[in-house]
């Protein structure tokens, strides 16, 4: 095989600029349609035979609202809240307004450089 050094450094700037020319498609369209479907549209269905509106958007919410905890605390209260109007969108409107709703809410995080700021300041390995 020979002696190969693996530069890390390269290895981790290519996948940054790999995952740079996605990420607005990502939380545009893949990550809303995907999440949507796991924390809105399941629950969704057991909301639909066992009832309990609030508790099962709750407890949607709050697993939507863990998964985004590498953003920071602020942001996991963000997606608490805009999981739980998700919930009632998905609910009242149907799976697709919660996809809609999912994706304007990424829109302005990205328009404004929030989303951008957060994942900067977010405590991750180097």
């Amino acid at each position: 095989m020979g002696n190969r050094s693996i530069n890390v450094k390269q290895i981790k700037t290519k996948w940054q600029h790999y995952t740079n020319r996605i990420e607005p498609w990502w939380s545009l369209v893949g990550a809303p349609i995907v999440k949507e479907s796991i924390f809105r549209f399941i629950p969704y269905q057991v909301y639909l035979v066992y009832g309990g509106f609030y508790t099962i958007g709750v407890a949607s919410s709050i697993l939507f609202a863990i998964i985004h905890w590498r953003f920071g605390k602020w942001f996991v209260l963000y997606a608490f809240i805009g999981g739980f109007i998700a919930w009632v969108v998905m609910v009242n409107y149907g799976l697709l307004w919660a996809i809609f709703f999912h994706s304007a809410a990424n829109m302005v995080l990205l328009k404004f450089g929030i989303l951008q700021k957060v994942k900067e300041e977010s405590p991750r390995d180097s």
